[in-house]
């Protein structure tokens, strides 16, 4: 699994190092007061999360999938290398969101409080979770052509349903104000749960997309 885990870092080096600049520059613009710092770090972690997504291309062009098929490995171990290439990024991603959150905090540079900046945090990485979560297993049974659509589909419906429970949540009862009053660390631990959700997904689909591999035919 080494191996094929290696390999995504290889075919995904100019991107990780564009994206590294990417976050890099970001960062100081929000230390210069241009971008709130809630902004890039949902901004940011939405976008990288794409990454693992974008390994599909790669293989469906040099035909990795064929290809490693013919070798002896076990669906499981190939899905799970691009399953923990994803949890480095996450790993990656949660590092570099809190230290951007507790940098601009130390420095009083914003509004917002660290509870506010960890709990953007925890919130992008619950949505950029569910993105993988559904997107993955997608890719595996239609390819990353045929799944695109989808993917604007499942990128779009969480904030479309934020801006629906903003909009209209008092008149449904399912008002958020109830966030603002409670204390910001039980706030936070209730935000808290989206990421740990995204990890359960994240299980789920995994289990799924080695159904698909152990299935498909090439």
């Amino acid at each position: 699994m080494t191996g094929l885990l290696w390999k995504d870092v290889l075919i995904m080096g100019k991107n990780l190092r564009f994206y590294a600049l990417f976050l890099l520059a970001y960062f100081g613009l929000a230390l210069l007061g241009v971008f709130d710092v809630t902004f890039v770090i949902t901004f940011s972690t939405v976008i990288i999360m794409m990454l693992p997504i974008s390994c599909f291309s790669m293989d469906e062009a040099a035909k990795w999938d064929r290809f490693a098929r013919s070798f002896p490995l076990e669906p499981r171990t190939i899905v799970g290398a691009r399953y923990l290439f994803t949890l480095l990024i996450l790993l990656a991603l949660t590092a570099f969101s809190s230290v951007c959150a507790v940098l601009v905090d130390l420095l009083h540079i914003g509004d917002g409080t660290l509870a506010e900046y960890l709990g953007a945090m925890l919130g992008s990485l619950g949505v950029g979770l569910l993105i993988v979560d559904v997107m993955l297993p997608l890719c595996y049974k239609l390819g990353p052509e045929r799944a695109r659509p989808y993917l604007f589909a499942v990128l779009f419906t969480p904030f479309v349903a934020i801006f629906l429970l903003l909009r209209f949540g008092k008149d449904l009862g399912l008002s958020l104000a109830f966030l603002n009053q409670m204390p910001e660390l039980n706030a936070l631990g209730l935000i808290g749960l989206l990421p740990l959700a995204g990890l359960l997904g994240l299980a789920v689909s995994f289990l799924i997309s080695c159904r698909i591999l152990d299935r498909k035919e090439f």
